[in-house]
C-alpha cells in the first residue's frame, strides 16, 4: 500500500469547508483526474453513499464507486472502493479563520500498472495531481464562501 498525504488551509467556517468539499458535483472541478462523477452529487456525502467517478489515471481510464465509511462532520471523511484497496480521507482542522485540511490517497501500485508501470513514477504523479487538486479546491471553495458571504451582505441591505 503507498500512502499520498496533501494538505493545505482553506479560509472559511469548518462546515462550510466540509459540506463544500464533501460534495461530489464539485469534484470534477478541482481534481485534474476526475472527468466525470454520479450518484449522490448534488448534497454533502453522507456516511453509506455510494459515489460514482470517473478518473484518467496516466493514459488509462478508470471507473469506480466509492463508499462513504467514515463520516464525521465537520471534521473527517473515508471514502474507500472495492475491496479497500483505494481509499481517501479527509481531514478538517479549525485553525485561526479556515481550515488546515488533509487529503491521504492510499493505493496499491499493482492496480494503475496499467496506467504507469513504475512505482515511483506513479507516486510522483499522484502526489502531484494531489497537489494541483488541493489548490484548485481552496481556490474554489474560497470563491463560493466569498460569493455567498458578499450575495447574503447585498440582500441583509
Amino acid at each position: 500500500m503507498t500512502t499520498i498525504t496533501n494538505h493545505t488551509h482553506i479560509l472559511g467556517p469548518a462546515a462550510a469547508v466540509f459540506d463544500l468539499v464533501t460534495t461530489l458535483r464539485f469534484w470534477p472541478a478541482w481534481h485534474p483526474a476526475t472527468t466525470g462523477v454520479g450518484g449522490v452529487t448534488q448534497r454533502p456525502f453522507q456516511l453509506g453513499d455510494k459515489l460514482l467517478e470517473r478518473a484518467q489515471i496516466g493514459a488509462r481510464s478508470h471507473e469506480g464507486i466509492w463508499t462513504v465509511v467514515a463520516h464525521e462532520r465537520p471534521h473527517r471523511a473515508t471514502l474507500r472502493m472495492g475491496n479497500g484497496r483505494l481509499q481517501i480521507s479527509y481531514t478538517f482542522t479549525p485553525n485561526g479563520n479556515g481550515v488546515d485540511f488533509a487529503r491521504t490517497l492510499e493505493y496499491q501500485p499493482a492496480d494503475f500498472a496499467a496506467s504507469i508501470p513504475d512505482p515511483d513514477q506513479l507516486a510522483s504523479y499522484m502526489f502531484t495531481q494531489s497537489e494541483q487538486a488541493l489548490a484548485r479546491l481552496k481556490a474554489l471553495v474560497e470563491e463560493i464562501l466569498a460569493t455567498e458571504s458578499a450575495l447574503t451582505i447585498n440582500l441583509e441591505q
